[in-house]
């Protein structure tokens, strides 16, 4: 495919998708389809013999499990199949020492890493080969996808690091056993739906109202369009599939589509930023996106403790590879060791890695604000506020529950409720803190309403998205998504009262 014979609207929309996820988050997730999920047997791994795969078959094309009734992780109902499967490719075609550490079925989500013998804090819990990783470089001098990808890259610019992988992914899972990343391909999360990637479109509306909801359409409508623009080199249809150089079962379009939010999803969620992956063998101090198995495997810690430490920057000295210690306190013999994936606002924490975090540090909501622009000082107030960098109309403001609101916030208070035209000479210095005492109250008075509408509106959305993961299949909502959901507006509600806390005590000091 020469990208140059693409239209300029799927070129276009690829500038959109790697914009997007030029600066988004890395680290961990799953797969929906609509049309069922095929049941499988086991056979024998082609390439690894001492593997053992779990593969569809024509057979089971007569027994269709419902996108349901799926379980909610593969890995988690294969009776640690892949998890055995992966280890035994790390050892034996990668080298990694297993002598203090295991993966299995985690009682947190899917799989995780434990510790099978006391670690000291400093010691070497496993090391990571450049082999085994998956890396942009690797896709471009890649024989089917380099050559695309290498004049994409030219017109889109860094963010091609995402699609790049997430394209790589997508097209080693279609090759099944002929892909050489076939047994870490299996404990990706293709399998089910907790990633807001792979929701039904009832369950991401349950998102409508909050930050969460635009960046997860954002990346979705992204996604559909690299999807368009990639399908006809992984996935030909008619004639064009004689052409076609890899080993593969064909699959119709909507199928494709799932499969590369799957990819996408797990780039998104398990991605570290390292130079594995630099052509200088990670002397340059470039960092790339790169997946790093087994590494992957970490949960979160909520708290911020890991028990783990790394750095993801290779040299000469680590011989190209990714060194993991045990944190500080080090690690006893079956204990879950856990990673962290920082303290990022809630709604960036669901929109990649697909979950919520309790961590205070995470709970943000964000709340809009304009001023009336039928107020007859609407010109002047809009000049003041533009000067404070703010817009006059849909003003995004982020409100943490352990930190101190913008003062920005407040000074737009103050400039919004002016009523006397010479109150506005002064108004240049909102601010820096209260204008007069009664402009003070009547500001605090205006964030409280705006407050207290955030707040009818969280409730009531959360009482929609539970009620509509009861009615289960009649919404086509489940009711882990409908939790995932109420736990987010819970997120923004902590933030509200926090705000709302700040404005009791400046009204108590105004008395």
């Amino acid at each position: 495919l020469m990208v140059g014979r693409r239209t300029m609207a799927a070129c276009m929309a690829c500038i959109a998708v790697s914009h997007a996820f030029m600066l988004a988050p890395v680290s961990r997730i799953e797969n929906l389809r609509t049309d069922g999920l095929s049941r499988g047997h086991l056979c024998q791994h082609r390439r690894f013999p001492g593997i053992v795969e779990l593969r569809a078959s024509a057979s089971a094309e007569t027994e269709k499990v419902g996108w349901w009734d799926s379980p909610k992780r593969a890995v988690e109902s294969d009776g640690g199949m892949r998890a055995r499967n992966l280890k035994f490719w790390l050892q034996e075609e990668h080298g990694i020492d297993f002598s203090v550490v295991d993966i299995r079925d985690s009682p947190l989500e899917g799989l995780g890493t434990f510790a099978v013998a006391d670690v000291k804090g400093g010691e070497v819990v496993f090391e990571v080969p450049k082999s085994c990783c998956i890396y942009p470089e690797l896709v471009f001098e890649d024989r089917q996808l380099g050559k695309t990808m290498k004049k994409l890259a030219d017109v889109v610019g860094a963010g091609i690091e995402v699609i790049a992988l997430a394209t790589f992914l997508a097209r080693e899972k279609m090759m099944g056993t002929q892909s050489s990343y076939q047994p870490y391909i299996e404990v990706l999360p293709w399998d089910t739906a907790l990633h807001p990637l792979l929701w039904t479109e009832p369950e991401v509306d349950l998102l409508q109202g909050t930050y969460a909801y635009d960046q997860v359409q954002d990346f979705r409508h992204q996604v559909d369009a690299a999807t368009q623009l990639f399908e006809p080199v992984l996935n030909p249809q008619g004639w064009k599939a004689v052409f076609q150089p890899m080993e593969s079962e064909r699959m119709s379009s909507e199928a494709f589509g799932f499969l590369m939010r799957g990819a996408f999803a797990s780039v998104l969620s398990r991605a570290f930023d390292s130079d594995l992956g630099a052509s200088s063998g990670g002397e340059s101090g470039l960092e790339q996106r790169v997946l790093i198995p087994l590494m992957d495997s970490f949960n979160h810690d909520n708290d911020g403790n890991p028990s783990i430490k790394f750095d993801a920057t290779i040299t000469q000295k680590t011989g190209h590879k990714v060194v993991v210690t045990a944190a500080e306190g080090g690690v006893r013999a079956g204990e879950e060791m856990a990673g962290f994936y920082g303290n990022k606002p809630n709604w960036q924490m669901l929109a990649n890695y697909g979950f919520v975090s309790t961590n205070p540090e995470c709970q943000e909501a964000t709340l809009e604000d304009s001023l009336c622009s039928s107020d007859a000082l609407y010109a002047r107030k809009a000049e003041l506020v533009a000067r404070l960098g703010l817009s006059p109309s849909s003003q995004l403001f982020d409100l943490q529950v352990t930190q101190e609101p913008s003062e920005l916030l407040f000074a737009y208070q103050r400039i919004a409720v002016i009523s006397d035209p010479q109150e506005l000479d002064g108004a240049e210095k909102a601010g820096e803190g209260p204008l007069a005492p009664v402009n003070e109250k009547r500001a605090l008075a205006r964030l409280q309403t705006l407050l207290d509408t955030r707040r009818k509106f969280i409730a009531e959305a959360k009482d929609t998205a539970l009620k509509a993961g009861e009615q289960g299949q009649e919404t086509r909502v489940r009711r882990s998504v409908a939790t995932t959901v109420a736990d987010l507006l819970d997120s923004e509600a902590a933030a509200v009262k926090s705000l709302e806390r700040r404005i009791q005590i400046r009204m108590a000091e105004l008395e």
